[in-house]
């Protein structure tokens, strides 16, 4: 095909479409009408979900006979085979028997297709649907901590970040529905303005992945999916309504869906309330630590023909006087809050598939991202701070998906992507009643553009290798800023005499860099197989990393405009076991990296300022294992270890996690209620990085009670109860400890979850 002809097709978004023959349309498990099964025809690339109500089509198949895979978490898959010919229409039904272990089945997308688990060869954990509806969680850190070679990072029950394998912030790249979360890096509250109950799944990429996603993916990727409504064969009616309570804080939250649609278009309207007091820990209270949040989203899909589906997204997201209770860089005794903390996301795509027999998806999707955040800072009880910043990201992403041949299957995109800050920062000083405004960052712009490559090749029955390439233009510009910008002095504005350390010159920065990755898979038999990936990742400075002033009366906060980008390479093997009543996985991995960006001393160890490590490396491993032992009984364990090394300085690396697991049983009861048992150790943390303080090792337990879906005329009725932390330990989790104030882990918390089904 000549290239006008192919940028005819990507551009025109499938003007000429030419379709299949055959269709396959079917219910699975009718009796209860079971949904979001994944379906898929590996011959052909194929991957469709049922509908509400169990239904499902594969259309557009070509004559010959195939093999269709079903699977669900929770059940067993299942294959058959069918012989397709002469136009038909086929009508199947579907019985997927229940099961407790997964099996690597799940259909993800942070390989930049969809494509069964086992068949990827990244380190990858995946948070499913029912583990999210059975989860009391604030955010989707403290949930994810529950996974191997993944901590949470803490300012406060509510800010929350992911650490993966040593690096966290920056060096993760943060997706919610394909639109990168862009942000402060400050702060650890990247993941918190959302409501876990408005998500389907979570997956997370443990390496680096700059191949695929550019900057900011060194240490991995975080990849959200919302709830949305499904096609169906009919129009229907439906919703969810989820209600929790916790007495750790006094907490609740209400969450509430509607879904409807039809076979051409689909609407899902969701709606979020939470609310919670100053957190409960062993012997007192976490001072300073409730917050309040509310939600709200809207997705619309329409399918104009079989084979386009365009997609309509709006999220809004709010919170309210969130405490964040003392910690670098605010000083032990501040009260420090988000006023108000707000995203706004708005986002549309068109996808276009079977094309033809080569080019057989193409999508445009284009999102529009605001993020804001007003802060009031008490550093003591004469100075108040108050910094508002907005960060706005706007970014469109062109990806085309080929079938060069039976054993090829190629991709390949453009993206560009911009960040964009502008803030300010008041602060009164009550006893002189002076107001001194300031920029703790330039307005500044963030402009990434980027190419990239993935082919997916099938060598043999045994041997699958993926290679990725990518090549990114990155921009930086800040206007120049002096401060202070001016002060007020009873109600006159006043110049005032800059200060050269927290101002900036206006910079124009310009780096470019060609990343790229290989992964292999090579499989003894079905059920074992051996992983090896290979990256060369890329990150360039944020903002806040080249150009921050934080300035609160104790420790100053600096950044430096003359940052060299980070390089890494990155090595991850290892083997995995998908038995009917055994999963078992490892990895070992080395990082190395070349101008890591960390806090460095500048002249004593209360103003620190950004700098390059010359060389660091991480390494470790992380494990985990399911295994079945009787029935539905079920024992679960995990382990992790990193180690973070400065190689230039001889010194240990900050934000590193301790050796740490979890151990757990799953046991049924009279087939009504499963329980759910969890012991979490970690070991002493004495290899600490600048500003950290040592952490010693603990243990706690959690118990929980699932029941069984109890039907109830057009409801379906799920209740979920627990304890965590039942002894009440008092403990310290490592990351928690990070800014100078040792914060205790929340206390024995009891807690219920309702989650009604209405259909």
């Amino acid at each position: 095909m000549r290239t006008t002809n192919i940028f005819y097709l990507i551009f025109l978004l499938g003007s000429q479409v030419f379709l299949g023959q055959n269709k396959i349309t079917g219910v699975i498990n009718p009796s209860e009408g079971l949904n979001d099964v994944n379906i898929s025809i590996q011959e052909l690339n194929k991957f469709t979900t049922s509908s509400e109500h169990g239904y499902f089509s594969l259309d557009d198949l070509p004559n010959g006979t195939f093999r269709i895979t079903f699977s669900h978490i929770g059940y067993k898959t299942k294959t058959e085979e069918i012989t397709l010919n002469n136009s038909l229409n086929y009508e199947i039904v579907v019985e997927l028997e229940k099961k407790i272990i997964q099996l690597g089945e799940a259909i993800i997308s942070s390989s930049k297709r969809e494509e069964l688990i086992k068949n990827v060869s990244l380190p990858l954990e995946l948070i499913s649907k029912d583990k999210l509806n059975f989860a009391y969680e604030i955010t989707i850190s403290d949930l994810l901590k529950k996974e191997t070679g993944l901590s949470v990072v803490k300012d406060g029950p509510w800010a929350t970040n992911v650490n993966i394998r040593g690096l966290s912030k920056q060096n993760i790249v943060y997706l919610i529905d394909g639109s990168r979360i862009e942000t402060s890096t400050n702060i650890a509250a990247g993941l918190s303005l959302m409501d876990i109950n408005d998500f389907e799944t979570v997956e997370i990429v443990k390496g680096g992945l700059s191949s695929l996603y550019g900057t900011g993916a060194t240490g991995g990727v975080v990849n959200i999916k919302s709830k949305e409504a499904n096609f169906d064969s009919n129009i229907y009616l439906s919703s969810q309504f989820i209600s929790g309570i916790s007495s750790v804080n006094n907490g609740y939250s209400n969450y509430l869906n509607i879904r409807t649609g039809d076979k051409n278009w689909s609407l899902k309207l969701s709606g979020s309330v939470r609310s919670a007091d100053d957190t409960d820990i062993p012997g007192g209270k976490l001072e300073n630590s409730s917050f309040k949040d509310e939600g709200f989203a809207g997705t619309m899909k329409y399918a104009p023909l079989e084979n386009i589906i365009l997609n309509i997204d709006y999220q809004k997201f709010n919170a309210y006087d969130v405490g964040i209770p003392g910690g670098e860089p605010f000083p032990e005794p501040a009260v420090a809050k988000y006023k108000y903390a707000g995203r706004e996301l708005f986002q549309t795509s068109v996808d276009v598939n079977s094309i033809n027999d080569y080019l057989i998806r193409t999508s445009l999707n284009y999102y529009h991202q605001i993020i804001e955040r007003e802060v009031e800072i008490k550093p003591n009880a004469m100075v108040t701070s108050k910094p508002g910043a907005t960060h706005t990201t706007d970014g469109i992403v062109l990806q085309s998906d080929w079938i060069m041949s039976d054993n090829n299957y190629l991709i390949g995109g453009i993206d560009y992507w911009q960040r964009e800050y502008e803030g300010l920062r008041e602060i009164t000083n009550l006893k002189s009643s002076v107001i001194k405004v300031d920029k703790p960052v330039p307005n500044s712009k963030f402009r990434s553009f980027g190419f990239f490559l993935k082919d997916d090749m099938k060598v043999n029955n045994k041997f699958n290798v993926s290679i990725s390439a990518r090549y990114d233009f990155i921009n930086i510009t800040n206007e120049e800023t002096k401060n202070p910008v001016y002060l007020i002095s009873n109600d006159v504005k006043n110049t005032v005499v800059k200060d050269e350390l927290a101002s900036y010159k206006s910079y124009n920065e310009n780096n470019s860099s060609l990343s790229g990755s290989i992964g292999s898979i090579y499989k003894f038999k079905d059920t074992f197989d051996l992983t090896l990936n290979l990256g060369y990742n890329f990150r360039s400075p944020s903002l806040e990393e080249r150009y921050q002033y934080i300035d609160l009366g104790g420790i100053v906060y600096l950044g430096n405009p003359s940052l060299e980008p980070e390089e890494g390479l990155s090595f991850d093997a290892g083997f995995r076991i998908w038995e009917d009543n055994l999963n078992f996985r490892f990895n070992t991995f080395l990082n190395l990296f070349s101008n890591l960006v960390i806090d460095d001393v500048l002249y004593s160890d209360s103003i620190y300022i950004k700098n390059n490590v010359g060389k660091a490396r991480f390494y470790g491993f992380d494990a985990k294992v399911d295994y079945n032992i009787y029935k539905n009984y079920l024992i679960y364990s995990g382990l992790s270890f990193v180690r973070g090394e400065d190689l230039t300085k001889n010194t240990d690396l900050p934000q590193i996690s301790p050796l740490n697991g979890f151990v757990g049983v799953i046991v049924p009861l009279f087939n009504l209620v499963r329980v759910d048992f969890m012991l979490t150790f970690a070991s002493d943390q004495d290899k600490t990085g600048i500003g950290e303080n040592r952490t010693g090792g603990y243990t706690y337990y959690d118990l929980s009670f699932s029941s069984n879906k109890i039907s109830i005329g057009y409801v379906n009725i799920t209740a979920v109860a627990g304890i965590q932390n039942i002894l009440n330990r008092k403990y310290r989790e490592h990351l928690s400890t990070y800014r100078g104030y040792d914060m205790v882990e929340p206390g024995r918390n009891i807690f219920t979850k309702l989650i009604f089904d209405f259909n």
